[in-house]
């Protein structure tokens, strides 16, 4: 998906005064990994809150509510999972991609 880019401190990226333009699915999935369900008012039921699950060592609840968001944001999910020295691998991308 195309949309606007963030930079590295997750603001918005502006160069040569105008937004960037370019591949954001790895953003998406990195803000909804971030964020914790009610972060985002309009929509209070999207976040996975990655850091949470991770400190329950819950892994396979994550790796379900990782599924379940990115499919609930329109993702198409091939795969998802968590290597034994915690690495999370994902394949997703959108429909449009």
């Amino acid at each position: 998906m195309k949309d606007i880019l963030f930079n590295t401190d997750l603001d918005l990226d502006i160069r040569n005064n105008d937004f960037v333009i370019g591949f954001s699915d790895l953003q998406h999935q990195q803000v909804l990994l971030m964020n914790n369900r009610a972060t985002f008012k309009e929509s209070p039921g999207v976040g996975v809150d990655a850091f949470g699950f991770l400190q329950d060592n819950d892994y396979h609840s994550l790796l379900a509510e990782i599924r379940a968001q990115f499919i609930a944001d329109g993702m198409s999910v091939k795969k998802i999972t968590l290597t034994d020295s915690g690495q999370l691998n994902i394949d997703a991308t959108y429909e449009d991609s």
